[in-house]
Parts: C-alpha cells; structure tokens; sequence
C-alpha cells in the first residue's frame, strides 16, 4: 500500500466532478484553502499569545530567586514561569 498513484487520483477527481460539478469544484477548493490558511494563522496567533501570557520577571514567590523576563523555570527551584505565574496570582488575590 504505496499512496495514491495518478489513476486514484484521476477516478478521485472525477467523482468530485460528478458530485459538485464544474462550476462549483473551483469554489469549493478557493474555500478550503482559505479555511486551511485561517486555521494555520490561527494556531500561530494561538502560540503567540501562550507565549506572552507565560513571560514573568521578578522574584520567584516559591525561593525568592530572580527570574528573568523570558526565562522559562526559575533558576532556583526549576518551578516553571505558568506555576510561577499561578501562584502569583493566587497570592494577589489572597492581599486583595
């Protein structure tokens, strides 16, 4: 079971053909490349934001360690910066 070899992909397109017909295949295949291409973008827009939300600086509130800006796990205890950021949090609500 090698993959799909020019004949599959003939008798493929040909049922598409006769599925959708000739007047709708090109906007059928214009709209799932722009689901495609949004779908990209969005997992890209998705991991860029991750990433901004996760940057912390500052004394680590676990060792009181300074954790740089971009720093991934705190240097003292290797917490990393989502339970650094978890736990600050909690204990500003806890002042609040």
């Amino acid at each position: 079971m090698a993959g799909l070899g020019a004949g599959e992909l003939l008798i493929i397109l040909a049922v598409l053909l006769l599925l959708f017909g000739a007047s709708k295949l090109p906007s059928l295949a214009r709209s799932m490349g722009q689901a495609s291409k949004e779908f990209k973008t969005g997992l890209k827009e998705g991991n860029i934001e991750k990433e901004d939300e996760i940057l912390v600086a500052g004394p680590c509130p676990f060792c009181a360690a300074e954790v740089p800006a971009a720093a991934k796990f705190c240097p003292g205890c290797a917490k990393s910066s989502a339970d650094i950021a978890v736990e600050r949090s909690a204990q500003q609500a806890k002042a609040s």
